[in-house]
């Protein structure tokens, strides 16, 4: 081969190696088989199934937030391209006690998608002033559990603190409040984890405005935010728990600065008392969400989005079993779901052409509180406990049989397979 041959083949073998290097590049960034976890409630890390190349990908601003306002579900956009997680570090800058974000694999581009935008946005906004009058009820049945509150309006640089007796009212200005559109923005007050709201008034720029009376009264709404997640499987829009198995609501996953499109999946109470759900994960199935019940009732349901009912209940759990997690499995052919019977949970694979049931793993007195399957089906990571609830948790993964068992990593929960 003579000179100019051997440079063109050298060329063309570094080519080669380049060309692969983006692909596997891209791959990683994209998400493809990487399975994003929480560590200690307080961050998002990513690891590969092998336990290997375990690194951070973001983590709250204050770690000792995580007991309290710590993240709570982490979940991959179908197309590989965003995480959605659900965190209350921004809490005191919100409607919600806990809102869902979003953040690329490569850790840029941090955005929040309920209550939209994140406060650090306001700057490129114009301002108005908001006056709005806090009441306490008086001392009684209605009485709230505090006497100092803080008090926030959705575009304001920061919250107020409030001292109020029972039975007493104050009037608050909050100046340089960004206009967010022609809309209301809301009025929270706010006490560990109760919260009060008021629909609020429509910023104008350059003026002041009047939002009403807020009034303080009873518990409030305890836990009134965003928890868990997951995505349709067109990567439209995103469905979590409006508090501890409370309603279920949906967002689009690009609202507009301001906006509070959420509105639940289903009409009327059906989207009521839910505590686990997956959307569908073909184009045939899309449209379908499997629930599994809150509060006494443990059953799994198959229903379809826009509609007023639950839909079929397609499992049948115990009077004093707990449903923990549900989720489709890749060619939903069936579904996998963790159930606690008292002293353990297990996960158990159903499938829709017998109707059948099969218990997948057999802890006894260890609890499984969340899974993730792997997009080829042949893979589960799951969270592995002592305890129901709180404590210490690992990862670990087994083949979709309930076999091979292995560690993957150590304090880690709420595992999400990357697709």
């Amino acid at each position: 081969m003579n000179r100019i041959g051997s440079l063109l083949l050298i060329i063309l073998v570094f080519a080669f190696v380049e060309l692969a290097c983006v692909t596997a590049q891209t791959t990683q960034d994209s998400g493809h088989h990487t399975i994003a976890y929480i560590r200690n409630g307080a961050e998002i890390r990513l690891i590969d199934p092998d336990g290997s190349n375990d690194r951070r990908l973001w983590s709250l601003p204050r770690t000792d937030l995580a007991a309290t306002m710590g993240i709570n579900g982490v979940a991959w956009r179908p197309d590989g391209r965003e995480i959605a997680f659900s965190s209350a570090h921004e809490a005191v800058q919100s409607l919600y006690l806990s809102d869902l974000y979003g953040i690329r694999p490569d850790g840029s581009g941090l955005r929040r998608i309920t209550n939209p935008p994140d406060p650090d946005e306001y700057a490129h906004d114009r301002k108005g002033t908001v006056t709005v009058t806090v009441t306490n009820a008086p001392a009684g049945i209605l009485a709230a559990p505090s006497t100092s509150f803080l008090v926030y309006v959705a575009g304001a640089e920061e919250p107020q603190q409030v001292a109020l007796p029972p039975g007493s009212s104050r009037t608050l200005t909050f100046e340089n409040v960004a206009d967010l559109g022609s809309h209301p923005q809301p009025v929270v007050a706010m006490f560990g984890k109760s919260r009060w709201f008021i629909p609020g008034v429509d910023v104008v720029a350059g003026r002041t405005v009047q939002a009403g009376v807020l009034n303080i009264s009873g518990k409030g709404l305890e836990l009134f935010g965003a928890y868990g997640v997951a995505w349709r499987e067109d990567g439209s829009q995103l469905t979590y728990g409006l508090g501890n198995c409370g309603g279920l609501f949906s967002v689009p996953a690009d609202p507009a600065a301001g906006s509070h499109q959420d509105k639940p999946p289903l009409a009327g109470s059906a989207s009521a008392n839910v505590c686990t759900w997956d959307w569908g994960p073909t184009a045939s199935t899309a449209n379908q969400i499997l629930m599994g019940g809150g509060m006494l009732d443990a059953n799994i349901y198959l229903a379809t989005a826009g509609s007023g009912s639950r839909g079929e209940k397609v499992m049948s759990a115990g009077a004093t079993d707990l449903m923990i997690e549900v989720e489709w499995l890749p060619d939903a052919s069936g579904f996998l779901f963790a159930l606690s019977t008292g002293s353990s949970a297990n996960i158990y694979k159903y499938n829709f052409a017998g109707h059948q049931t099969t218990q997948l793993t057999h802890f006894d007195g260890e609890f499984v509180r969340s899974f993730s399957v792997a997009p080829d089906g042949q893979s589960i990571a799951f969270e592995r406990a002592r305890e129901f609830r709180g404590g210490s948790s690992d990862l670990w993964v087994m083949r979709a049989d309930g076999r091979g068992q292995r560690l993957l990593v150590k304090n880690g929960s709420g595992p999400s397979w990357g697709k």
